[in-house]
């Protein structure tokens, strides 16, 4: 078995072994809640949407990358000090192997245009690349200590 395969093994396992998706409803606001066991049970809320809590399951680790959309521009991987700055941010979600898995645009002023989505997807891409590098090696120098 390779690195990389030991390596997303053990990502995987991680990921699907700590987090859980918790029991939600949309309540009268219509917005999305976390719901206790007890008030699934006691009816006091809306029907849930999903019945309980849940292990996520993964096929591969995300990588997740924001870019800042400024006129012609794109800055990938801002400061907290710089999205707060600026409009218009995008984050991009793939998977280990490139696939999308979420984008995300909250409100803004300013369009996201299709040359600029594919722009922020291609440096995650980029990124994904860079980060799964580091963290084999990482890996690789766990197993030799």
């Amino acid at each position: 078995m390779t690195r990389e395969l030991r390596w997303y093994g053990c990502m995987n396992k991680y990921f699907t072994s700590r987090i859980h998706i918790p029991a939600v409803s949309v309540n009268d606001e219509g917005r999305v809640v976390s719901v206790s066991e007890e008030q699934v049970e006691g009816n006091s809320i809306k029907e849930p949407l999903n019945k309980g809590k849940r292990k996520l399951t993964l096929s591969s680790a995300p990588f997740a990358l924001t870019c800042i959309l400024h006129k012609k521009y794109i800055l990938a991987d801002p400061t907290a000090e710089e999205e707060s700055i600026m409009e218009t941010l995008v984050t991009v979600v793939l998977d280990a192997t490139g696939r999308l898995v979420s984008f995300y645009k909250p409100g803004g002023a300013f369009l996201a245009y299709t040359s600029a989505v594919q722009d922020c997807i291609a440096l995650t891409r980029q990124r994904v690349k860079e980060l799964q590098k580091i963290l084999i090696e990482a890996v690789a120098d766990m197993e030799l200590d």
